[in-house]
């Protein structure tokens, strides 16, 4: 009998479907309405605060009306781009198995928490109330049933986006657990993980297009602004704890290529030590020249799944949005 022949995992049969897809499998009519429909929510919370007398309306409105206009609007967006993104941070995962062949990856296992219900409508729930409560402190009970019930729909897309975001990190971080295949230096300079790494950022730009927007439209609540520059923080630094593991195992195949190239070096090299002679340098050029050839291969094995302009443009993005947001906080009670 051969050597029975080594086959890529076949992808999961069972599909990942976030929380948002689960509810927009429950609206009729095609999806994009059921989005656009979502995306309507909060234009639907502002002819209901117009209706409200002015002293009873929330703090968005002691805005002036072009900020008032782009707030709504980002909340909007963020439901069309949250709804959207986690459907395809899902179907990405799924792609996963076909797209890399140095690591056994099963969607269904690895990534399991994106079919979870119970945390994001809980989480949910409770943004929702909390918006309520602070609400009915300020402005009574009319506001606060108001502010509840939409921030409870809105909470159920972003919530359910996080909690898909949160489980790619958590799936991201136990890929980094599998060891690489033997064969992986032969696959190319990032040793096949190339779409684990776009997988990654893939998400994060998702969470950056969405968080973003909505930040720098609420510049006003200071409370709104703290828990986005805490969820950007906690983003950030997640995307890059994810994949510290796979990180560790690029680097342990890197250090082990360039170790053996070297010996392959050292051992081409020895004949030539040995005698001292041109006449035994020009024998010996051909294996030199290949084993130095293979050293620095070895040396552009990458060692994040992430490229060093990936990194650059996502710290570029972080830092210049933290600091506008503080420089807004800090002239805005001047005027300026």
């Amino acid at each position: 009998m051969g050597v029975p022949e080594h086959r890529a995992p076949a992808a999961s049969t069972r599909r990942l479907r976030p929380v948002t897809e689960r509810v927009l499998a429950r609206f009729p009519g095609p999806r994009a309405a059921g989005i656009a429909a979502w995306a309507l929510v909060p234009w639907l919370n502002a002819g209901a605060n117009l209706l409200l007398p002015a002293d009873l309306r929330t703090e968005v409105w002691e805005q002036s009306g072009a900020l008032v206009v782009l707030n709504y609007a980002a909340l909007s967006a963020a439901v069309v781009l949250t709804v959207w993104g986690a459907d395809r941070i899902a179907r990405r995962i799924e792609e996963l198995p076909a797209r890399t062949g140095t690591l056994r990856v099963d969607a269904s296992e690895r990534f399991a928490e994106i079919n979870g219900v119970v945390g994001p409508l809980l989480a949910a729930v409770a943004t929702a109330a909390a918006f309520a409560l602070v609400t009915l402190a300020d402005a009574g009970w009319g506001p606060a049933a108001l502010r509840a019930p939409t921030w409870f729909v809105l909470g159920v897309a972003f919530w359910g986006f996080l909690w898909t975001y949160g489980a790619l990190q958590l799936g991201l971080d136990r890929l980094g657990r599998e060891p690489l295949g033997r064969d992986a230096a032969a696959a190319d300079p990032t040793l096949g993980l190339a779409p684990v790494g776009r997988l990654a950022f893939t998400g994060l730009w998702l969470l950056l297009a969405w968080l973003v927007p909505v930040m720098l439209t609420a510049l006003e609540d200071v409370v709104a602004v703290a828990v986005g520059a805490a969820v950007l923080a906690v983003a950030l630094a997640s995307f890059f704890l994810s994949l510290a593991r796979l990180h560790r195992r690029m680097v342990e195949v890197k250090n082990r290529e360039v170790g053996l190239a070297r010996s392959l070096y050292a051992e081409a090299y020895e004949p030539v030590r040995s005698v001292r002679t041109l006449e035994e340098l020009d024998r010996q050029r051909g294996l030199l020249a290949a084993a130095d050839a293979l050293e620095k291969r070895a040396h552009a094995i990458h060692e994040w799944p992430i490229d060093e302009r990936t990194v650059a443009r996502v710290l570029t993005i972080a830092t210049s949005v933290v600091g506008i947001t503080i420089a807004r906080l800090i002239l805005d009670p001047f005027g300026l």
